[in-house]
């Protein structure tokens, strides 16, 4: 049984990472999110931690971002993640990198909405994740090394 991480932003990224109950279920399970929302089934993860919401295009996106780095540096401490699996969006991407500098291993699955034209995360986790996922064909010319499994949700 693995140890893993799944991290997701709030509302679709969210919804999307919840139906991989399957995995979640079976393995020790821990998930990061932001805390916007009351998470109905968080009963699932082992434990669940929560951070701020971040826009890039807020003026303190830059003072945040570095913030939630550091926040993300303590979190992986705690869990020791053996895999790290992620919908997106850029408040997941600390949590990754870090993992990463760990040699762990990281699963980026880029959102089922992006069908023609690829995601910021998407672009900065292509370069960093172990396996990344597509579930539309038409994201291969942005992705030439992603997985295409079609629609996983």
């Amino acid at each position: 049984m693995s140890k893993i991480l799944f991290t997701a932003s709030s509302g679709g990224h969210l919804s999307e990472l919840t139906q991989l109950k399957k995995i979640i279920l079976n393995n020790t399970s821990f998930l990061l999110t932001e805390k916007s929302e009351e998470l109905s089934d968080s009963y699932i993860y082992q434990r669940v931690f929560y951070t701020n919401p971040i826009n890039r295009k807020e003026k303190l996106f830059i003072i945040k971002f570095i913030k939630l780095f550091f926040k993300s540096m303590i979190l992986y401490l705690k869990v020791k993640p053996d895999i790290v699996i992620s919908t997106g969006a850029l408040a997941t991407v600390p949590i990754c990198l870090i993992s990463k500098m760990f040699n762990k291993k990281i699963i980026y699955i880029e959102s089922f909405a992006r069908i023609y034209d690829p995601s910021l995360t998407g672009k900065i986790m292509y370069r960093f994740a172990d396996v990344f996922i597509i579930q539309w064909k038409e994201l291969k010319k942005f992705y030439p090394k992603a997985k295409y499994f079609g629609g996983i949700f």
